[in-house]
């Protein structure tokens, strides 16, 4: 793809763009068009239905001995197994979990009494999901730089804020834990480099309630959650739709990445095509190894939050480079990470799309975004 027609927009006076029609179909009414794959992907169709039986056949408690209860435990083991057997990991050391977030913390915290007072590496962008939980170590530092001395190194696989993507360090004797909630099913995951990853469901088409903690057996960790559930290593009653669905649509995961993969060129000539509006405008880690499907735009002049309102209110659902944490929004500790001032920060939106985005609506967006950021 050299490059990518931009089609008018706004009140302008004529016939309404061919673009835009084509779009805009018989109704003339705008869809919502969605570029925040980042943030959660909508399910796939197949999950839907997987969970709406589980619901309907599937109700009973899981630990329960009677013939209800079992039925719901065997169709537990078998997305456990059907999920070991994609991710190339043996059934038992895959724990469900409710959330990525909840995972990295059931593992670090799991891993503080052995590890905590040892020197730990992570990247200073890494999801808070990772951070918060590395605040009661006693020695953490930074990547990258020398991990002489690591016990422990965490790192994320791809960035959810810039797409950055990143290899994992090796260390000798250092348990390593890999990251892997938002590259999962946007690009290849390889877990020979790593000791423990988490993985999250809603990313890849899946529920939202539902993720993976993958451990090999030899760590030095103990649970903290209470409870007989996954082997006593996550106590609370499994939600069984959610995990079945989480399986479904871990069976879509290697179609889901070659869609992404498609995703790159049009990416690129979407980036090439905003950066030709002005110098002042810079595309986070372009020349770096990046998720296909994700543009963080750097548009300084301009306050990312303002640009992604604005978006919003024509039809175009895009982040931006922020966190939001107690009800006050502040600039994004990632795009910090990489050397950028607090106010660049600020002027940061993130465009990241799905699976079988087309071509007109990335078309329509740049008009969107060049009508925005000139008015």
């Amino acid at each position: 793809m050299v490059g990518l027609q931009v089609p008018s927009f706004g009140s302008g006076a004529g016939a309404l763009d061919p673009i835009l029609a084509a779009i805009l179909g018989d109704t003339g009414a705008m869809p919502r068009l969605y570029f925040d794959a980042n943030a959660t992907a909508p399910p796939h169709p197949a999950v839907l239905d997987v969970m709406a039986r589980a619901a309907r056949e599937l109700w009973a408690n899981p630990t329960s001995t009677h013939r209800e209860g079992q039925a719901a435990r065997h169709a537990i083991e078998e997305a456990r197994r059907s999920l070991a057997e994609g991710l190339g990991v043996k059934p038992a050391e895959l724990v469900f979990c409710a959330s990525a977030t909840e995972a990295l913390h059931l593992l670090l915290r799991g891993l503080q009494p052995a590890l905590g007072s040892k020197p730990a590496f992570v990247n200073p962008g890494e999801h808070s999901a990772c951070l918060n939980p590395l605040k009661d170590w006693a020695d953490v530092r930074w990547l990258p730089g020398g991990c002489e001395g690591a016990a422990t190194i965490v790192q994320m696989a791809a960035n959810n804020e810039t797409g950055l993507l990143y290899d994992m360090p090796q260390v000798p004797g250092a348990v390593r834990i890999k990251d892997c909630a938002q590259a999962w099913g946007k690009v290849p995951v390889d877990l020979a480099t790593c000791d423990a990853a988490v993985f999250s469901g809603h990313k890849v088409g899946g529920p939202r309630g539902a993720a993976l903690l993958w451990m090999r057996p030899e760590l030095p960790w103990v649970p903290i959650m209470e409870g007989p559930q996954e082997r006593r290593r996550r106590g609370g009653t499994e939600d069984t739709p959610a995990i079945l669905g989480l399986a479904e649509a871990a069976k879509h995961v290697p179609e889901r990445i070659a869609a992404n993969a498609a995703l790159q060129p049009m990416r690129d000539a979407f980036e090439a095509e905003v950066l030709g509006w002005s110098k002042d405008y810079e595309i986070l880690g372009k020349a770096q190894p990046r998720l296909p499907n994700t543009s963080s735009l750097l548009l300084r002049g301009h306050s990312g939050e303002a640009v992604q309102m604005a978006l919003d209110l024509a039809g175009f659902a895009v982040s931006t480079g922020s966190a939001c944490h107690s009800g006050a929004t502040k600039p994004s500790h990632a795009v910090m990470a990489l050397g950028y001032s607090e106010a660049e920060a600020r002027s940061v939106i993130r465009v990241s799309m799905l699976p079988g985005t087309g071509e007109l609506e990335v078309q329509a967006l740049i008009a969107a975004l060049k009508f925005v950021l000139k008015r």
